[in-house]
C-alpha cells in the first residue's frame, strides 16, 4: 500500500466520521477553519498559536500577539556583533599579554647580562642589537 492508497483511506474514514457530528461541532469548526484561513490570506502580524474553544457553546479564542517577537529579530543581528567584539577584546589582550611577555623577558636578559646597563644607552649599540637580530 502507497502512500496515495493509505491518504484515501485515512479521508474515507473521516468523512464518515463527519457526518456523525453534531451541527452545532461542525459550525464551530467552520467558523474556526474559516478563522485560520482568513489568518492565512492577509498578512496578520506574527501572533502565538491561537486555541480553539470547539467544546463549549460558543467559538472562544485564547491567545494573541506575542508579546516579545521583537526579540528574535533584534538577538539574531546583536548576537554576532557581540562576538566580533569579545574577539577584538581577546585578541587586544592577549597581545598585551605577549608584548609584556617580550619585555620581561628582555629585562631579565639585560639584568643577568655581564655587559654593563651604561652600555645600553648608547646610540650605537641599540643600533647593533636592531641589525643583529634581524635576519
Amino acid at each position: 500500500m502507497n502512500e496515495l492508497e493509505t491518504a484515501l483511506l485515512v479521508r474515507r474514514a473521516l468523512d464518515k466520521s463527519a457526518e456523525r457530528l453534531p451541527y452545532k461541532a461542525v459550525h464551530r469548526l467552520e467558523l474556526a477553519r474559516k478563522l485560520a484561513l482568513s489568518r492565512m490570506d492577509g498578512a496578520a502580524p506574527e501572533s502565538a498559536p491561537v486555541a480553539v474553544n470547539v467544546l463549549g457553546d460558543s467559538l472562544s479564542l485564547v491567545g494573541g500577539p506575542r508579546r516579545f517577537a521583537w526579540l528574535g529579530p533584534v538577538a539574531g543581528a546583536i548576537a554576532p556583533l557581540l562576538l566580533v567584539v569579545a574577539c577584538l577584546f581577546g585578541a587586544s589582550n592577549w597581545s598585551d599579554q605577549q608584548r609584556a611577555e617580550e619585555v620581561a623577558e628582555v629585562d631579565a636578559a639585560m639584568l643577568t647580562d655581564d655587559l654593563p646597563i651604561a652600555l645600553y644607552a648608547d646610540r650605537g649599540f641599540g643600533v647593533f642589537i636592531k641589525n643583529s637580530s634581524q635576519p
